[in-house]
């Protein structure tokens, strides 16, 4: 359910987007699982550690909820994950699409499985909190060494970019989006011209490899995003099919 909802919010968003600003409402169900999922993290395990921390008579248990710092964190990591993930599927090839979607399933399965274990150790929130850690790190390490292997030793570099300047290749990257105005472009944009500036730094620097290496390092990263994300949502779709109680003091 993690990979369709996910491979299916970002297929409609490079469908729609070429046409129209409309399909910003394609990826929201994507965003509201990955607020709700991230909410339910966050805020949680926060509550299990307060109710240690703090005297149920306090005047202070009014205030101190974790509410607010919970949204706080779950609207950033919404925001930035969303973004990520809507650029990736603008700019991913058919195979790097299908080895995006398959590091999904990938993270989901190893999430499920470390909460099974672990929650025979730990009480819950952190059973699924420490599985969420563990899941990301064992999934997405390995795959940010095999996408930065992979793009270190397959970059191409346009023959436009050897002589460009900075500014040219800015226009050269975001020449790769749809040709069209509208707002979600302008935003867009950014990503695409970021990719060029780096693309331009390493044709600038061919002389010196480790350049290339740690750039290619920095275009892996998204891994790690993207495994988090999965997780978050497989956490919530498996909350609601369980009817796992929200209170984690029961």
């Amino acid at each position: 359910m993690t990979t369709a909802l996910i491979g299916f919010s970002l297929y409609l968003w490079r469908l729609v987007y070429p046409p129209s600003d409309w399909a910003i409402l394609t990826l929201v169900p994507l965003a509201i699982a990955l607020f709700l999922g991230f909410w339910r993290l966050v805020l949680y395990p926060w509550k299990a550690k307060l109710r240690l921390a703090l005297r149920e008579e306090s005047p202070l248990s009014k205030f101190i909820t974790g509410g607010i710092r919970a949204a706080f964190l779950s609207i950033a990591f919404t925001g930035i994950t969303t973004f990520v993930l809507a650029w990736l599927a603008l700019s991913a090839s058919a195979w790097e699409g299908a080895f995006l979607l398959f590091l999904v399933f990938l993270a989901s399965v190893a999430f499920s499985y470390a909460q099974n274990v672990l929650v025979r150790h730990f009480y819950q929130p952190f059973a699924y909190a420490t599985a969420t850690s563990f899941a990301t790190w064992m999934i997405a390490l390995p795959a940010t060494l095999l996408v930065a292997y992979w793009t270190w030793s397959n970059a191409v570099y346009p023959g436009e970019m050897i002589n460009a300047t900075f500014r040219e290749a800015l226009q050269l990257g975001i020449s790769r989006l749809p040709d069209r105005g509208g707002w979600i472009a302008e935003v867009m944009a950014i990503p695409y011209a970021y990719e060029a500036a780096k693309l331009w730094v390493v044709v600038q620097f061919k002389e010196y490899p480790f350049v290339a290496a740690i750039f290619s390092l920095d275009t892996a990263l998204f891994t790690i995003i993207l495994a988090r994300a999965s997780i978050v949502v497989t956490e919530l779709i498996q909350s609601k099919a369980q009817a796992l109680p929200d209170d984690p003091g029961n």
